[in-house]
């Protein structure tokens, strides 16, 4: 799957999916770490690729409906509890693909994984 990786998201979340041979660009790369919420969320949508991130803005359907955009995963991460929100990240991408993601919000904790249509 293609990803574009938010600024905010943990280095190590960026090499457990490079890992799993998803591709990952990162704000970093396109020169853009400093965008703002709604232009990060048009340069996903311009390349093509799933916005991850750790920024609970991008939670919030009222502000970025899940219709427009090909797909958004909201990881929140609290201390101590990365590995499991990272295990079932991976497992919820290894059961899905983009095309099934896209126009999705997926918010992620330690305990469960949401999936808003």
């Amino acid at each position: 799957m293609k990803f574009l990786a938010d600024q905010c998201l943990l280095g190590k979340t960026l090499k457990i999916l490079r890992k799993e041979s998803h591709q990952v660009v990162t704000l970093r790369e396109l020169g853009k770490q400093s965008a703002p919420d709604d232009e990060v969320i048009k340069i996903a949508n311009s390349i093509g690729a799933i916005l991850i991130t750790n920024d609970l803005d991008f939670g919030n359907i009222f502000l970025y409906p899940p219709s427009e955009y090909g797909g958004i995963i909201v990881l929140r991460i609290k201390p101590k509890k990365e590995d499991r929100v990272h295990t079932l990240l991976l497992d919820h991408l290894k059961s899905t693909d983009q095309i099934v993601i896209s126009k999705t919000l997926i918010v992620i904790d330690h305990r469960t994984c949401r999936v808003h249509h």
